[in-house]
């Protein structure tokens, strides 16, 4: 049997020491790791809530900005904020998935830019706050900045209801254009300003989101140094339907309001004044109010004219003064590669290199239906000048309007036609842009894609008024397959890496530590 080998207390002292001391620098290695995860885990929340980071993982990138966008909210220096007037759980579950979609883009619109900022007030709740504001309903959106104009405090808003943060499909927009509405004023009208019962009642016609088009645009119409003013004139049974246009100048951050001529003056603040094809002549009175605008200098407008008017001599006194006159019949083109479908449905032939090098289409193709001829008179006036903007090819030529009811072709001058022309009085800077047609700009041939009538109208107005072209954001198609997860998820996620996560690395390193000194 053999003897067992003594330890020297020694020997015994100097194991004690050193399990001890590894023992020691394990827990104090362990208490280390453990208070620098728990401290990097509470920078990082302190961190994120102050610039959260989001990660958008749905098929569509629904919840991300396009570079469009970006390019437009980085550049802007200041401070607006956003009040939706609903609370958060309320506004996010309707009309799901999009009003969610629109929460989320407006929050990382604030996470671009730390000038924008956005808040929730509960209509019900906060009474004083809402009387603060005119005409807003219940999830209404307006964005709002205090800037300095001139030496002078401005508070600018722009109201984005519950309808325009969505698309609705053709069948539903045209069936109002048929009643005389857009979307947006038959929501506002005739639901008793109710738009979240429009949305209610006409949410299967729903195609797909437009919260981008519509919070950039706001963003735009708040923050512009010179905001552009443009007014409708009515008063005269206009022709021109003319909604499209409207939505596409407010959404690139023009301000629209209607003036009515018969009983209204132009107001100081407007820009351009717009006439959509009146269908009877002006009344001198109406001309004298067209004049003066245009007397004030760098006042501009533009004037539609249609196949269906009469003859005006009265507003024709006031194009003529600038130049401008509308002709007989209408513009028809010879040749079928000219035309689509009839001889009267052309393609302009020639765009003047004031609108091609303006145009974002490299090769703009221009649609037109029923133009009158517009011509160029003589005037007394030296400094007025005239540019032709559109034109048929050189198998242009017009048409007797009565002969065309019948399908004929009574041909009255067979030439090269002009659609549009600019008449600039140098010495002011007004100027007058008349077309021979409202089709140019109506809703049927703006929604054409293959076709450059919404490029040629936005860099018209552009360079009438020195205003950026604006953007052309293409709306995002949601599906309610996609890949998205619920409040109770967030929560798991939420205490999973602010608790679990430390717990679990303190427990690891106190098992650790156990094994350690056992061995």
């Amino acid at each position: 049997m053999k003897e067992s080998k003594k330890i020297s207390p020694e020997k015994k002292k100097k194991g004690l020491s050193a399990r001890l001391k590894h023992s020691t620098l394990s827990l104090i290695l362990t208490v280390v790791v453990v208070a620098a995860v728990v401290l990097a885990n509470a920078a990082a929340t302190m961190f994120f809530d102050r610039y959260p980071l989001s990660v958008d993982l749905t098929g569509e990138k629904r919840y991300t900005i396009s570079d469009k966008s970006l390019e437009y909210v980085n550049k802007i220096d200041t401070d607006v904020l956003v009040t939706i007037f609903s609370d958060e759980n309320t506004f996010e579950n309707f009309n799901y998935p999009y009003n969610k979609q629109a929460a989320e883009l407006l929050k990382n619109y604030c996470r671009t830019n730390r000038h924008i900022s956005y808040r929730y007030v509960d209509i019900d709740k906060n009474p004083d706050i809402v009387r603060s504001y005119t005409d807003v309903g219940d999830m209404d959106i307006v964005f709002e900045t205090r800037t300095e104009i001139d030496g002078k405090q401005m508070n600018r808003t722009r109201k984005v209801g519950v309808s325009e943060l969505v698309n609705f499909n053709d069948q539903l927009v045209q069936s109002l254009s048929n009643s005389g509405f857009t979307v947006q004023s038959y929501a506002r009208k005739n639901l008793e300003g109710s738009q979240t019962s429009f949305v209610q009642y006409f949410s299967s016609y729903i195609e797909s989101s437009n919260a981008e088009t519509a919070f950039t645009s706001a963003l735009i119409a708040v923050t512009d140094p010179k905001p552009v003013h443009i007014a409708f004139l009515t008063g005269r049974n206009e022709l021109g339907d003319l909604s499209y246009m409207k939505t596409l100048l407010e959404a690139n951050g023009y301000d629209l309001t209607t003036v009515d001529i018969t009983k209204e003056e132009i107001p100081e603040n407007i820009d351009v004044a717009v006439i959509p094809a009146p269908q009877t002549d002006y009344m001198q009175p109406d001309a004298d109010k067209l004049t003066s605008f245009l007397s004030k200098g760098s006042k501009q407008l533009i004037c539609f004219s249609h196949a269906a008017q009469v003859n005006a001599p009265v507003l024709g006194s006031v194009l003529n003064k600038y130049g401008l006159s509308v002709g007989e019949g209408v513009v028809c083109e010879s040749k079928q590669d000219n035309y689509y479908n009839q001889p009267y449905y052309t393609l302009a032939g020639e765009v003047s290199q004031l609108l091609s090098d303006n145009m974002q289409t490299s090769d703009p193709q221009i649609l037109i239906a029923q133009s009158r001829p517009v011509n160029t008179v003589d005037t007394a006036d030296s400094s007025v000048k005239v540019q032709k903007l559109l034109s048929s090819t050189d198998n242009g030529y017009t048409a007797d309007i009565a002969a065309l009811v019948n399908n004929e072709f009574k041909v009255l001058e067979d030439s090269k036609q002009c659609y549009a022309a600019l008449g600039t009085n140098e010495t002011n800077g007004s100027s007058i842009v008349l077309f021979g047609t409202s089709s140019i700009a109506e809703d049927q041939f703006m929604a054409y894609g293959n076709y450059s009538n919404r490029d040629m109208i936005l860099t018209i107005f552009s360079k009438l008024t020195g205003k950026d072209p604006g953007f052309r954001i293409e709306p995002k198609v949601i599906k309610d397959s996609v890949f998205d997860i619920n409040e109770g998820e967030k929560t798991v996620l939420k205490w999973l890496f602010i608790l679990a996560v430390p717990v679990a690395v303190a427990a690891t390193g106190i098992v650790i530590c156990i094994r350690r000194k056992r061995r």
